[in-house]
């Protein structure tokens, strides 16, 4: 028996108040792949300058093409319901004895009584392995229904961008403990895969075929880089504090901190190349040679930690819309390059070539992106999942 991650995603430091919640219950469905005996959550308020009190939490589950929830426990902190996180605060909840079979969907209930201001959480865009309704002005967590808003209605800094992130506070990860052998694989870059189009269509593919074997973890941040820090962006609200510490700086305690994944994907290096130029930082402008030594840093911690991993190349992002950017192009170009012919990798993804067009490679095929020609849309994340060999994940769980 051993515990193992379920669902787990990275808390983003907002840098500011995303919204405020007042008597709001926050609802998640979260797709499981693992079966279990006993039920821990990891409780977070990263980056916030105020208290969480999470009044009441509570999980069912619910059975493949069953709307009954069913098994509802209360999940508990030193034998007390209510939940108090302070500011910066992560902790796990105790571990509760629960049984839950493999492909059976858990449902995680929370009630935030209090008003309280949200700076920190957890989110999705795809919406598919997971995703959180809310029921405003009563505490709904044990009723089967009830008027459903979405993230866009609750938190004014997700309705005014153009892609509507789903968002989840309070709560950053769920262990099972189980008596079958489970192995990790973890997603690791930039907004690419922190929207999760590509993580999703990922899971889809593998977890019917590999039920109660396999967990697949999204550790992606958006606006990410390999070797610089979060950029300062004056017009954003926070400051573009979001998009992170460096990959290089975030990539042990991200992948290893509560895991030791088999296996570890990684796809970084295009807001390396794009943001010295769109925000005007020109003196962390990198080369082809920075960026590959960079993550040739992350294959060392990973190879020192007994993962395989896997390099993913930066794909196109050539958009007429924008200010386009030659010598980013060239950088890409050197970087993927040297991404195809190096041999200290355990093996490449060359998403790449299966997104671009073909006549303009530069390019990144109209279907595949949302409008902006750099992120990939529904259709895109089930192109990058099927571009990785099956072998690989079926070889991590052998």
């Amino acid at each position: 028996m051993e515990w193992k991650t379920t669902w787990s995603y990275l808390p983003i430091n907002y840098n500011t108040t995303i919204g405020t919640v007042e008597k709001i219950t926050q609802r998640t469905y979260i797709q499981n792949n693992l079966s279990g005996k006993k039920i821990k959550i990891k409780f977070s308020n990263l980056y916030s300058n105020e208290k969480l009190i999470l009044e009441k939490v509570v999980v069912g589950q619910r059975k493949p093409n069953h709307e009954q929830i069913e098994e509802v426990i209360d999940i508990t902190h030193q034998g007390r319901n209510r939940i108090v996180i302070e500011a910066g605060q992560e902790f796990y909840s105790d571990e509760i004895l629960w049984n839950i079979d493999a492909q059976t969907e858990m449902v995680l209930s929370i009630y935030l009584e209090e008003k309280t201001k949200v700076q920190s959480a957890c989110s999705t865009w795809s919406a598919k392995s997971w995703h959180t309704v809310y029921g405003v002005n009563g505490d709904y967590t044990c009723d089967q229904k009830f008027v459903e808003k979405e993230s866009k209605e609750i938190y004014p800094y997700v309705d005014v961008d153009a892609n509507k992130a789903n968002i989840l506070v309070g709560v950053s990860e769920i262990k099972l403990y189980t008596d079958q052998k489970v192995k990790t694989v973890v997603l690791f870059g930039d907004s690419i895969t922190h929207m999760s189009y590509y993580s999703d269509a990922l899971i889809q593919r593998v977890y019917p075929l590999l039920s109660g074997k396999i967990t697949i973890l999204n550790r992606g941040i958006g606006g990410n880089r390999i070797l610089n820090d979060a950029t300062y962006v004056s017009e954003m609200p926070g400051g573009g504090k979001c998009f992170g510490t460096a990959a290089i700086k975030r990539f042990e305690k991200d992948v290893y901190e509560s895991d030791c994944p088999e296996t570890v994907i990684i796809l970084e290096g295009i807001n390396d190349m794009m943001h010295p130029y769109l925000f005007g930082n020109k003196e962390e402008i990198v080369t082809a040679k920075e960026l590959q030594s960079g993550i040739e840093r992350l294959i060392q911690i990973a190879h020192e930690k007994g993962s395989k991993v896997y390099l993913g190349t930066v794909m196109p992002f050539r958009d007429n819309a924008l200010e386009w950017l030659p010598n980013s192009e060239k950088v890409r170009l050197e970087l993927n390059e040297w991404i195809r012919s190096q041999q200290i990798a355990d093996g490449i993804v060359d998403f790449a070539k299966q997104v671009e067009k073909k006549e303009k490679p530069e390019y990144m095929r109209e279907d595949l992106h949302i409008g902006d020609g750099l992120h990939p849309n529904r259709e895109g994340g089930i192109v990058m999942a099927e571009s990785i060999p099956m072998e690989w994940i079926l070889e991590a769980v052998e």
